[in-house]
């Protein structure tokens, strides 16, 4: 988050605001696309890992059909862009650049992050993060310096990652003697069957929070949407708060609710409650520094981008609302409510954000954002309790 506070200022400016916009709606192209490669497993993959840490043989097991079922998608959504690309004339205006972030799918498919949550080791993702990001800004400082070098910024971000993601793969496999084995595609099948629910999920899930910027795009023009990624740039990153407390206490969540309910309940009250009053705080800070953000991370002001800020500092907080009922939902594997729930809120927020992107442009769009969120929580929590009769 620290690093791309520092590198959307240089960027914003080298690249200018039409540039910068297509660079971040090509990242938000990758991103949804991204969602096809992890195919849920990082829902329930944490989970299912941190009960068989004693078992090395059952670990080597899963983490190869998993990272095997990743690796091909990768590349058939690779291939899947190219010809879409250059065959039938998809993203005109924006090709190489696109093609180029193409490499964060391969990033995504090597991404330790599931493993390393469900082996609680979340300290070695911090350091291997550090790394790629201090690569990616060495890069960026050196590498990108006018509006054509658009088309490398995304590159420089997913190939870094994609060292460091290769190299902690290796240290975790040696580390947590794993052996690398074959995977038949029986396997990967049906490793594609048993997630597909979750898969599904996920990309309704973020199509809901990083689908907005796609939307606007047929509705604005490069300048106002490089000025709206701006404001987003902040607000989706602090919008990473309510995930990552998900992330942090799902392992532990799920050995309480085998052994202790009450204790389960308790424990998840308590990280609710926190999660909900530091996003709050988040919020006012924000929305209230809007403008000196703005400057700050910009390297200049722009009124419109602080006004969407002071709307989309909010984000973070009803998204943390709905933490309580994902947990619950994913210590269960209730893939039923979640992929209604999420499908649910995607459809809802592709009609308001649609509505709101034509009729109001940016602003429309950041409304939109803030209700869905609201909504989301309401259907995941009233699914739930018709499932399971109490929450």
């Amino acid at each position: 988050m620290l690093v791309a506070l520092i590198v959307t200022p240089i960027l914003f400016q080298r690249l200018g605001e039409e540039q910068y916009g297509l660079v971040n709606l090509a990242l938000s192209v990758v991103m949804l696309l991204g969602i096809l490669v992890h195919y849920g497993f990082h829902l329930n993959g944490p989970k299912r890992l941190a009960l068989i840490l004693d078992s090395p043989k059952e670990k080597s097991v899963l983490l190869n059909e998993i990272i095997a079922t990743r690796l091909l998608l990768s590349i058939l959504m690779i291939i899947g862009v190219l010809i879409g690309t250059y065959f039938f004339g998809l993203f005109p205006n924006y090709p190489i650049i696109l093609t180029l972030s193409m490499v964060m799918l391969l990033t995504e498919a090597f991404s330790p992050m599931m493993i390393l949550q469900g082996l609680e080791r979340l300290s070695i993702l911090a350091i291997g993060n550090a790394v790629s990001r201090l690569l990616y800004v060495a890069t960026i400082l050196v590498f990108v310096t006018w509006p054509e070098d658009a088309i490398w910024v995304n590159f420089f971000m997913g190939g870094a990652s994609l060292i460091v993601n290769i190299v902690l793969l290796t240290y975790i496999y040696l580390n947590q003697s794993l052996r690398i084995r074959w995977v038949a595609f029986a396997r990967i099948r049906e490793r594609l069957k048993e997630n597909f629910e979750f898969f599904l999920s996920t990309i309704a899930g973020h199509i809901s929070v990083h689908g907005g910027i796609i939307i606007l795009s047929n509705f604005v023009d490069d300048i106002e949407l490089g000025r709206y990624a701006l404001a987003q740039k902040v607000a989706f990153l602090l919008r990473m708060v309510p995930v990552f407390l998900t992330q942090s206490i799902l392992q532990d969540a799920s050995r309480l609710y085998q052994n202790d309910k009450t204790g389960f309940q308790n424990y998840l009250k308590k990280a609710h409650l926190g999660g909900l009053a530091l996003t709050a705080l988040i919020g006012v800070i924000f929305s209230l520094t809007s403008a000196w953000v703005i400057r700050v991370v910009g390297g200049e002001y722009v009124d419109y981008s602080a006004d969407i800020l002071r709307l989309l500092a909010f984000i973070p907080f009803l998204g943390m609302l709905n933490v309580g009922n994902m947990i619950k939902i994913l210590v269960t594997e209730q893939k039923d409510v979640l992929a209604k729930a999420t499908w649910l809120t995607a459809i809802f927020m592709l009609i308001v954000g649609i509505s709101g992107s034509y009729f109001y442009g940016g602003y429309g769009l950041a409304w939109a954002l803030l209700i869905s969120e609201l909504v989301s929580f309401l259907v995941h929590y009233f699914i739930l309790k018709a499932k399971t009769g109490k929450l």
